[in-house]
């Protein structure tokens, strides 16, 4: 069996799977929940002191199931902060959690949201967490639950202070200098520029990152013509797909700072996990899919991940973290033809007769009308394909190669990256 544990900001872990800040880091006996199933660490429920966040309006959770196949795993979400007075929490939960954690080899992540700007809101509940016993402390200043769950006197929380370099900075640095434990800056997904704030926040000495924090959302009932959960706008968690996003934002992190960052966001099973990792993550948490899922979500990412570097000859995570960051550019550095683009395509489908088993997908789904379908030839293309490859992702039987019409040299088998065929 493979060998998961690894190294966080000096902390040695079973693995590399953990729980990102949700309830199961709020309370010991949720905590419990996770921690059976063998997770490596977690982040506490956010602690704070925000006026309006610790009250939610229940219910809270809406899943958006019932609305097609295509969002069982999406949802609006009004929970926000912690909901337990704060005085409350480090004097209960927090220390039977970190007890819990400490007997089940599993590291405990406090996660604080001050005020604003207000550095001392923040650098209090910093002293506050280490003086618990907590290893690290992430700054949640990315999530839109505080940004529109707040009071009008505290509505300067929230996402808008991971929106700025010079805030982002300023508030880092106070908490960095207020304690001796490490500091993890959470990122919002809403940063347009996120290499620019990440490098503010490892100048002010950030020990490491989380990427990314949940976006926001909100749903219509068509049915009764009114919204559906709440008229607002709150977490929008849109599953698995979401990590679509989430991964180039994490890679305009990991390829431009060197300070360690946990993969968060759209992490459903364990190849999500590796995904992450190649993509420069230390660590991977999950959230929403244990809420759509259940717990076991988690033992099966990381059995999956086990069996996943036992089939491909890993001996250790370390071998393929970060392994895809230093090939992440622009589309303008990938060879591409002069203009005009030729027509017809150089680059076209073939089909292999002996797996096809003429469905017409490829016919049905083609933007082009560039396949006709012959029950005994097969597909058959006209002049009108442009060599876009949308019939091989969608052929069931996986029978569609690509290939240099000229010479029939394979240029993508429907894995990893095509072949760069256009001459310099």
């Amino acid at each position: 069996m493979a060998n998961l544990r690894t190294n966080f900001l000096g902390v040695d872990i079973k693995n590399p799977v953990g729980v990102t800040s949700c309830d199961y880091g709020g309370h010991a006996w949720l905590a419990k929940r996770v921690i059976d199933q063998g997770i490596g660490w977690i982040v506490g429920k956010t602690c704070h002191k925000i006026d309006g966040p610790h009250r939610w309006p229940r219910p809270f959770f809406y899943s958006l199931k019932k609305f097609g196949p295509e969002l069982k795993d999406s949802w609006v979400c009004s929970q926000m902060f912690h909901n337990m007075p704060y005085d409350q929490w480090l004097e209960t939960e927090g220390p039977k959690t970190l007890k819990l954690c400490r007997e089940n080899d599993v590291l405990f992540i406090a996660s604080v949201s001050g005020i604003g700007t207000d550095a001392d809101s923040w650098t209090s509940l910093c002293k506050d967490m280490e003086n618990l016993g907590c290893d690290m402390i992430e700054l949640d200043t990315g999530g839109p639950h505080a940004t529109f769950g707040a009071e009008e006197a505290h509505k300067d929380v929230g996402a808008p202070l991971a929106l700025d370099p010079t805030t982002a900075y300023t508030i880092t640095k106070a908490c960095v200098d207020s304690v001796k434990v490490p500091i993890i800056f959470k990122m919002t997904p809403q940063c347009v520029n996120t290499a620019a704030l990440s490098l503010a926040v490892e100048k002010a000495g950030a020990a490491a990152i989380s990427a990314n924090n949940s976006f926001y959302g909100t749903w219509i009932d068509h049915e009764t013509g009114t919204f559906y959960g709440g008229p607002y706008s709150c977490g929008g968690l849109m599953g698995r797909a979401w990590q679509l996003f989430s991964l180039a934002k994490v890679l305009e992190s990991t390829a431009t700072v060197k300070i360690p960052v946990i993969g968060i966001g759209g992490i459903f099973t364990w190849d999500d996990c590796v995904r992450y990792m190649m993509a420069g993550c230390q660590v991977t948490g999950l959230c929403s899919a244990i809420y759509s899922r259940g717990v076991g979500v988690l033992k099966d990412a990381i059995e999956g991940m086990s069996a996943f570097m036992d089939r491909k000859g890993y001996k250790s995570v370390d071998e393929f973290t970060g392994m895809c960051v230093k090939d992440f550019s622009y589309i303008r550095d990938w060879p591409r033809e002069q203009s005009p683009m030729a027509h017809p395509t150089p680059i076209i489908p073939v089909y292999d007769l002996e797996k096809c088993n003429r469905c017409g997908i490829c016919e049905k789904v083609c933007p082009y009308g560039a396949i006709k379908l012959d029950k005994e030839a097969g597909p058959v293309i006209n002049d009108q394909c442009y060599g876009c490859a949308w019939c091989q992702g969608h052929c069931p039987k996986d029978a569609v190669s690509m290939v240099l019409k000229e010479t029939g040299e394979l240029i993508w088998n429907g894995r990893g990256l095509p072949k760069k065929w256009v001459k310099e």
